[in-house]
């Protein structure tokens, strides 16, 4: 081990993101209410304040599970390349499934701390690898099998109540209203359903969804969270959805749900279905910066993306086809966290150390 036990022990705290949901309160407004990950993590950085097991040099948070095969996990990766750099001592965890769930993953996690000289320490699971315990290692294998079934069950359950609501005809709701739809999906919106009618009549006769959303932001169309700013990767799913002609899609089938009212005619949809999925329009170069897809939103985790906004250049977080969880809560200019990112690399490369770490986990060389 590089360091010794101890209260100057350098601790690295991996935690889990918390995501914020939008709640709308009784008066209609809105407000966003943070789930619990964040004071369950307030529990492991109380926990070695307390019992004096070393100082928290910094924290690592990540939004992706632990458990999806190619998750994108950049923190733990920066961990990782601290612990090289020698700038953190070891890693801690709430829980072992807060670290990995997948048994394939141990080995090579374990050989890259004892490569390292790292250590791990896990609150609720009582382990550390700083222990002489014989079965540490043991234990750890154990726990993440544990914590992998238990994925895997949890992933079947999900995947039973789809089929079983599939096979009886019934709708699969997200928790919030659908756009055209009431809340109970039993009757339209009057309003928002003549407005999606009209835009896949347009879209039908060769006009451009992204013309349409742009149309809709202009005249200050409300969007189902009481924003009014409208993204045409919005409403290209929805005027593609199977809601649209009163039915859902599981396992590649329409499945009619009887009691969901059409929103548009289904030889309409199936025009409008074909031009925006088998034949869809191409618009010219889209706005791209140097962190686009690299930065990473505040509030939800995921990569900003680059546009053209009133201020200028802008990075933003916005729903689209491969991120539809962005929350849409950020936005900065390009001129600005292009700067602090300059910033933060003239002065993570100036330290020799830590660049070095980085350098040799690609097998490259630091020049003079």
């Amino acid at each position: 081990m590089a360091a010794e036990p101890g209260p100057d022990f350098r601790w690295g705290v991996l935690l889990r993101s918390s995501k914020l949901k939008k709640v709308q309160l009784p008066d209609g407004t809105f407000k966003l209410i943070e789930e619990s990950t964040s004071r369950q993590d307030l529990e492991l950085i109380h926990h070695i304040r307390d019992e004096r097991m070393g100082i928290i040099v910094d924290s690592y948070k990540d939004i992706a599970s632990a458990w999806q095969p190619g998750a994108k996990r950049p923190r733990f990766k920066h961990a990782l390349v601290d612990l090289a750099a020698g700038y953190i001592d070891g890693i801690a965890c709430l829980a072992v499934d807060r670290l990995t769930r997948r048994r394939d993953q141990v080995r090579p996690i374990l050989n890259a701390m004892e490569e390292m000289g790292g250590r791990l320490f896990f609150l609720w699971d009582e382990l550390d690898t700083a222990s002489d315990d014989p079965d540490t290692e043991l234990r750890l294998h154990e726990l993440v099998a544990r914590a992998e079934r238990e994925a895997e069950r949890t992933s079947r359950r999900y995947k039973l109540v789809a089929k079983h609501r599939a096979q009886k005809g019934l709708h699969h709701g997200s928790g919030r209203r659908a756009y055209g739809h009431s809340r109970d999906w039993r009757s339209l919106v009057d309003d928002e359903a003549g407005r999606l009618l009209e835009a896949a009549t347009a879209v039908g006769e060769g006009k451009a969804v992204w013309t349409i959303t742009r149309e809709w932001n202009q005249n200050g169309v409300p969007t189902i969270g009481g924003g009014y700013r409208w993204h045409a990767a919005t409403l290209r799913r929805m005027l593609t959805s199977p809601r649209m002609i009163g039915a859902r899609e599981f396992e590649g089938a329409l499945i009619r749900v009887e009691y969901m009212p059409p929103i548009v005619p289904e030889e309409l949809w199936r025009k409008v279905r074909a031009k925006l999925l088998e034949n869809p329009q191409k618009r010219g170069p889209r706005e791209s910066r140097e962190l686009t897809n690299i930065a990473l939103c505040g509030i939800c985790g995921l990569p900003l993306v680059a546009q053209i906004d009133r201020a200028g250049p802008v990075y933003i977080c916005k729903k689209r086809p491969s991120q539809p969880g962005a929350c849409g809560g950020i936005v900065i200019l390009v001129s600005k966290l292009d700067a602090k990112v300059n910033e933060e690399v003239v002065a993570f490369l100036n330290d020799k150390q830590r660049a070095t770490a980085l350098l040799d986990q690609h097998k490259l060389v630091l020049q003079p």
